[in-house]
């Protein structure tokens, strides 16, 4: 995946049918969190497994602190349908507020080790590339973009 490929977008909705008609469709799902000055990305990976066959719908949600001031917290949850994945999925956020992008079958749930501006930026080919020398304004730049990017994202679906 480069940095210059738009990936298809997708609701909640068009998730649950995606994943229901094809097992090998993977999904990233991104949501920004503001709470006083703190910034935080929300990022679900969904997938569908080959093993174990009771429990084949995953996915991995992570909260980053865009800033990097806290440590990132990650939550693996598992299901054995694509429906009950999304239920669970609501229960813990409100995932109709996540902008959902489908990943090409090569992308791997590494992606979610990636900080918040590097991941915005790989998956969001109009905030440019990540420049981990940047000054600070030009990264308080991209996080207003990535912020102002997402929830209109997540707005339209």
């Amino acid at each position: 995946m480069s940095n210059g490929d738009q990936l298809p977008l997708s609701s909640a909705s068009q998730l649950l049918a995606s994943l229901t008609l094809d097992s090998s469709c993977k999904f990233i799902a991104l949501k920004i969190n503001r709470e006083g000055l703190n910034t935080a990305l929300h990022a679900i990976y969904i997938e569908t497994q080959t093993q174990p066959f009771d429990l084949p719908f995953v996915a991995l949600v992570t909260v980053a602190e865009w800033d990097g001031k806290c440590a990132r917290e990650e939550f693996f949850i598992e299901a054995e349908s694509a429906t009950l994945l999304m239920q669970k999925l609501q229960r813990f956020d409100e995932i109709n507020r996540f902008a959902f992008m489908q990943l090409p079958h090569t992308a791997t749930i590494d992606l979610m080790a990636m900080q918040p501006q590097a991941l915005c930026c790989l998956l969001l080919p109009e905030l440019g590339l990540f420049n981990k020398n940047a000054s600070d304004e030009e990264l308080r730049t991209l996080k207003n973009n990535a912020i102002t990017l997402l929830n209109r994202l997540a707005s339209t679906e």
